[in-house]
């Protein structure tokens, strides 16, 4: 039975999965990534492992959803990205410091540790 806690879990994960995607398609859209010019490769790199936390992110909430027995490995793989990927990217907000995005990232990190706590608590008690 999928309790309310892993339906949040995986919808939580789909959201930020895919606007994590939308995010970044949404900068290069509107020539927003000035490090393609200035630090191509660098850049090219981190929006590798932004693709890859998204995608991590979107498959771990279809397996939570579907009640699939790998899908905590996949979700704990996922978080350990998003968590690092939060805290890497929260870091071009505060120079300027943008209050707005420094907001979002700092809820982030927030529901991101509470949601995996929830799950480290399901995972201990599956075990």
């Amino acid at each position: 039975m999928l309790t309310k806690q892993t339906k949040v879990t995986a919808i939580f994960n789909l959201v930020v999965g895919a606007s994590m995607a939308l995010m970044w398609l949404m900068f290069y859209v509107t020539d927003s990534i000035p490090e393609l010019e200035t630090a191509p490769y660098d850049i090219a790199m981190h929006l590798i492992a932004e693709g890859i936390t998204a995608g991590l992110l979107i498959a771990s909430g279809v397996l939570l959803l579907k009640q699939c027995k790998k899908a905590l490995f996949i979700y704990f793989i996922a978080y350990g990205a998003l968590l690092y990927s939060i805290v890497n990217s929260s870091g071009y907000f505060l120079d300027p410091f943008d209050v707005a995005m420094t907001a979002m990232f700092l809820i982030l990190i927030i529901a991101s540790t509470i949601l995996t706590v929830i799950m480290i608590r399901k995972a201990l008690k599956t075990d």
